[in-house]
């Protein structure tokens, strides 16, 4: 298996106004692993400017990493790197042959106008990897849930939601741009729905942080899961860690984005790395950015 490995658009179609899917499959013997759950992580590269194939043998020169390496050491940016970001696997089909990946519209994000072009037959690289990478990890015995998202966690949310069982109950704070925005999801739990409307994604200040603030959770409470803007979940956390005064092992937050910044990975120096031990202490903000190629505001993922 390759570091890059070919990844084929086989349909592309709109969910809403503002998200796309795109179905990619393997276009050799690699394949994605089956045992993911919620937000499961992986890493594209797309295609350069006026191209529709991905330039994955970039990416698997035996000399990629060293070169990639010096030139972060000097400050310098790779400018013939083709361009990657991280992105949530939304679903698995084909015992991993193929994958949905949910992506946002919005204008000037790169992987957002390659995806409103993608066509069947362009194709992207897919970074393999051999364990399934996620952030969501309740504890075994939480029965109730809080579950909050933009647009960009939205993908992850819904998986998580999907995969639910029975006995459980969620809240879940969704913002998304525009009413015909919403999704349905179908699931074995009981879950509640706040659909946050109009705001946030650059256009305006998220209004997740508010809501979070002003609702009044069960006392049963055992896992919280944000996924959204660095900044409005930086303020989730604190309330959660705060007012709510909630275990460390018992919620994760993760800042997908970061509002006026650029690039595949913009990470605040003042939040620390994730620290992950063996009960699943997720004590971090962490950014994570899902293609915000927006030198200003504009909308996520």
């Amino acid at each position: 298996m390759e570091f890059c490995e070919p990844a084929r658009v086989v349909e592309a179609r709109y969910l809403t106004p503002h998200m796309i899917r795109i179905r990619l499959e393997s276009t050799g013997d690699w394949r994605w692993p089956v045992t993911g759950v919620g937000d499961e992580k992986i890493d594209l590269a797309f295609p350069r400017p006026g191209e529709t194939v991905a330039d994955v043998a970039f990416f698997n020169n035996k000399d990629y990493g060293a070169a990639a390496a010096s030139a972060a050491n000097a400050g310098e940016t790779e400018s013939t790197e083709p361009p990657w970001r991280h992105y949530t696997v939304r679903r698995v089909h084909a015992g991993g042959a193929q994958i949905d990946i949910d992506f946002v519209v919005h204008p000037g994000g790169l992987a957002s106008d390659w995806a409103q072009r993608a066509q069947p037959g362009h194709v992207l690289g897919a970074f393999s990897v051999t364990e399934s990478r996620s952030y969501y990890a309740p504890p075994a015995d939480a029965s109730r849930l809080l579950l909050v998202a933009d647009s960009t966690g939205l993908p992850g949310l819904g998986r998580i939601i999907e995969g639910l069982p029975a006995g459980v109950r969620a809240h879940a704070f969704i913002e998304v741009p525009a009413d015909d925005d919403r999704q349905e999801f179908e699931t074995a739990a009981e879950v509640e729905f706040t659909w946050l409307v109009g705001t946030g994604h650059g256009t305006s200040l998220s209004a997740l942080p508010a809501a979070i603030e002003g609702w009044a959770p069960p006392t049963t409470l055992g896992y919280a899961w944000v996924a959204c803007e660095a900044a409005a979940s930086r303020r989730i956390r604190r309330h959660l860690r705060g007012s709510l005064a909630m275990d460390r092992r018992h919620h994760i937050v993760v800042g997908y984005w970061t509002d006026g910044h650029t690039g595949h990975f913009e990470q605040n120096e003042a939040i620390p790395e994730p620290e992950h031990d063996h009960d699943h202490d997720h004590d971090h903000d962490h950014d994570h950015d899902h293609d915000h190629d927006h030198a200003e505001p504009a909308h996520a993922h």
